[in-house]
């Protein structure tokens, strides 16, 4: 365990020590830091305490007052000295050693010290004064962390649980209560904690209730065993605490719960150990899935960022199922744990699902032998709530009835609270407080301290399971949860909503009170909202309650909604949709501002992107180039233009979008390429740039493949080219941003090459395009799955050509076949056009091997 050593002479003459001394271990805890005089217990063999302190602390920190330099200085020179022994013995271990200077002493010169400590001059000291010891402490603790930024990481794991709880908080894997069930995951994730290489990184993914958090409770113990830092990272600590992860020197372990809904502290990890590829550091992310909000890191701007999360292969956890003499045990450990007796177990074992639930029976019927064991976890929830009522009248609660109390306990869970601005201003909001006495709100705070601790200032009930069934029971029983919204920050309002999201997959049946929830107040919560959906595992709910709230949403409020939007998304297509539509049919179509055009614009990708209602493309397309090209004739300067980019970068994406929505209808072949090869003509014109450069070359491949299509081989050619001229640079500096684009653009042009009668060339552009299609369909399966299906058929056709490689063709086919099947069993008849066609070459080419 890191610790700091302070080493001071006399300790009654001068202020510093314990002043010194309370501020660390207020930042660092007590039993990170040693102070003679405080840590020394009676009865220890002072000098064997005292080396082995200096031997266990990675800091010494030299306290030096200006007698120390003046008439204490000769004290030095007696070899049993023990400033001289502690500062020498550090020294000699190659410890890190800190001179601090009290109140104007100076530093002695290097002869006036025994040889065994004459190295301390030549360290850098600190300054500490009276007058400015408020910012010298500061600047103390600064230096520490710099110094030994384990300690930092000491400060940031959750600590240990209180043993003196009970209820359902005793259900929370940080208790423990019921032995861990060994799995070969933890031998897994220990050798990877142990190796000196590899990813600094792991996910494990798992349903709601599979282990996850005892696993990594597991994992951080043993790894604690062995004499090093590790545990779970409190979700209070902040963000940019984490940007010395990549400088702790010696190996440790960082676990990261609920990742998915945490994605600052997630980023700020990333970036630290990306910047430190060396580090011995590791960190462990649980989450429910691999999904979008995996995705977002790995469109993070910093490539090395998303390079890190490339890496990481997701490791699933499949949910423990309970054994048959689970129940038994799980009665015996909560019975000791409180200190009741055991009561008889019944003849009818409960039937449960899962570990939590089978865990809530054995609390039940511990707690209430009399209780029936249905519905474990319901049943708990009746336990608890008449422990609020108690406890609510032993806190002096003015108003303590069951809907009171729903109310705060259901808000609190949701809502939570990071500051206490944030705990007053949603206390404050709710019904029972309002205008009432402050002593009311004191005195509910003292009651949720008690019944719902934690490290925040209002803290969920746990856990989520729990806390799931709880919330859908409140919002069954009619009560509503925007009265609230006016007393809390977006950050609450998110909390709120993601809490919702992930309970509508365990409670579908509340998306009529979550739509009216979010309907009370869409301007705000539908854009907070979408920036929730990558934390849910299965958003289709959430995004049905979207919608409905979509419908109730003024149309003054729907331009938020739409700016929101992400530019592509499988689970958004239809909402984004809608919502676009919606926010242009609100305005004047005859306008012509540079506002009703880029919606548009937008609207008509949208239909593209979901391929429906291709005359609605093309017509919303239309519309946006009419408008665009007279402002851009007039010069106009409107003032809603924005900072994003000029009318003429607008106008560009408007022929590109109209040349999309073209290409959607056979008849249209000819009008696309014109208005591609406009779109084209308007990029070159703009300025340079990754953007624009990316965008011209995605004009030129799209470009290219319509030229193809007209079978204008040499204008086809030179477009794939030059498009992979302009995007192979950017994939070269940032191949995480750019791969896709680029494999599409290889794609493309391994076909022109081959047409064009160079079939060796087009064979490598086709293997390298497969290869980059395998890496970002194991990266994103979701995304880039049918791609690879159709990169795979393409390379298969370019080796027919050669009869030696027929079976890696007909393998490659049979890959992309399977693929697509697949695909089709998730959206019927999207597929089929292709599938059809893989499916008729595979036949051909085996009745030609059969001929």
């Amino acid at each position: 365990m890191p610790g700091i050593f302070l080493s001071y002479r006399n300790i009654e003459r001068s202020y510093a020590p314990m002043l010194v001394d309370r501020e660390l271990s207020r930042r660092f805890g007590p039993q990170n830091v040693f102070q003679a005089g405080r840590s020394n217990l009676p009865a220890v063999h002072f000098p064997t305490e005292i080396d082995r302190r200096v031997d266990e602390c990675d800091l010494l920190i030299a306290l030096i007052d200006r007698p120390w330099v003046g008439e204490d200085l000769h004290l030095l020179r007696e070899p049993g000295d023990w400033v001289r022994r502690e500062i020498a013995r550090a020294l000699a271990q190659g410890k890190q050693v800190l001179p601090v200077l009290l109140d104007g002493a100076e530093m002695p010169r290097t002869a006036e010290l025994p040889a065994d400590i004459a190295a301390l001059t030549r360290r850098i000291a600190l300054r500490m004064r009276p007058r400015t010891v408020d910012t010298d402490l500061l600047r103390l603790i600064g230096e520490v962390e710099r110094l030994v930024p384990e300690l930092v990481l000491v400060t940031l794991m959750d600590p240990a649980p209180p043993k003196s709880v009970g209820g359902p908080a005793l259900l929370r894997a940080e208790h423990q209560v019921l032995p861990f069930r060994h799995r070969g995951e933890l031998d897994l994730l220990a050798e990877w904690c142990s190796a000196s290489a590899g990813p600094p990184v792991k996910l494990v993914v798992g349903a709601l209730g599979a282990g996850k958090t005892r696993l990594g409770l597991r994992l951080a113990a043993q790894v604690r065993g062995s004499g090093r830092p590790g545990g779970l990272l409190s979700v209070t600590a902040p963000a940019e605490s984490l940007d010395r992860l990549g400088e702790i020197g010696s190996p440790c372990l960082v676990v990261l719960d609920d990742a998915e809904a945490r994605p600052a502290q997630v980023r700020a990890a990333l970036r630290s150990l990306a910047a430190a590829p060396e580090a011995p550091a590791r960190l462990l992310l649980l989450a429910r899935s691999g999904g979008d909000w995996l995705d977002d890191l790995r469109n993070d701007a910093d490539d090395a960022v998303a390079d890190l999360v490339d890496s990481i292969v997701p490791l699933s956890l499949a949910p423990l199922r309970p054994a048959e003499e689970d129940f038994a045990t799980a009665c015996g450990a909560f019975a000791r744990y409180l200190g009741l007796p055991l009561p008889p177990l019944p003849s009818d074992r409960p039937e449960t699902s899962t570990l939590l639930e089978l865990q809530a029976a054995a609390l039940t019927h511990v707690l209430s032998p009399d209780t029936p064991l249905d519905r474990p976890l319901r049943r708990i929830l009746g336990l608890e709530r008449a422990y609020w009522r108690r406890a609510g009248t032993a806190f002096g609660l003015p108003v303590s009835s069951d809907r009171v109390l729903a109310e705060v306990m259901a808000a609190v869970t949701l809502f939570g609270a990071d500051s206490e601005p944030e705990a007053d201003g949603l206390l404050a909001s709710l019904r029972a407080f309002r205008g009432g006495p402050v002593h009311a709100v004191d005195s509910c705070r003292d009651l949720l301290r008690t019944v719902l601790p934690g490290p925040a200032p209002l803290n969920p009930l746990q856990p989520e399971q729990l806390a799931q069934e709880f919330v859908a029971e409140f919002l069954d029983s009619d009560h509503r949860l925007a009265d609230v919204l006016d007393g809390v920050s977006d950050e609450q309002a998110r909390r709120a909503l993601r809490s919702l999201g992930r309970c509508l997959e365990r409670h579908p049946r509340i998306s009529g009170p979550v739509e009216d929830f979010l309907a009370a107040a869409p301007g705000r919560l539908l854009p907070l909202a979408l920036t929730v959906l990558p934390s849910v595992p299965q958003p289709e709910l959430l995004v049905s309650a979207l919608s409905g709230a979509l419908d109730r949403t003024p149309q003054g409020e729907l331009p938020a909604v739409v700016d929101a939007l992400p530019l592509r998304s499988d689970t958004l297509a239809r909402f984004a949709v809608d919502a676009t539509e919606r926010a242009l049919g609100a305005r004047d179509a005859d306008a012509g501002d540079f506002t009703t055009a880029r919606l548009a614009r937008r609207l008509s990708v949208r239909l593209t992107y979901l391929g429906e209602r291709p005359s609605d493309a093309v017509e919303a397309a239309r519309s946006a180039v009419e408008a665009l090209s007279a402002l851009t004739v007039s010069k106009s300067a409107h003032a809603d233009f924005g900072t994003a980019g000029s009318v003429d970068a607008e106008l560009a994406e408007a022929h590109a979008a109209l040349a999309l929505a073209l290409d959607l209808d056979p008849s249209s072949r000819e009008e696309a390429v014109a208005v591609g090869e406009t779109a084209v003509t308007l990029y070159r014109a703009l300025p340079g740039g990754d953007r624009h450069d990316a965008a011209l070359a995605t004009a030129l491949h799209n470009q290219s493949i319509r030229l193809r299509r007209a079978r204008a081989m040499p204008a086809a050619l030179a477009a794939a080219t030059e498009a992979r001229r302009l995007v192979e640079p950017l994939h070269a500096q940032r191949p995480t941003r750019f791969r896709s684009l680029y494999a599409d653009v290889l794609d493309n042009l391994s076909i022109v090459t081959h047409l064009t009668g160079d079939p060796r060339k087009a064979e490598r552009l086709g293997r390298e395009t497969l290869a980059l299609r395998r890496a970002l369909e194991a990266a994103r399966p979701d995304a880039y799955r049918s791609q690879l299906a159709g990169t795979l058929f393409n390379l298969g056709l370019l080796l027919t050509e050669n009869e030696r490689k027929g079976a890696e063709a007909r393998q490659l086919w049979d890959e992309s076949l399977s693929i697509y099947d697949a695909l089709s069993v998730r959206r019927p008849g999207h597929y089929d056009e292709p599938r059809d066609r893989v499916r008729a070459h595979l036949h051909r080419r085996k009745a030609d091997h059969d001929d």
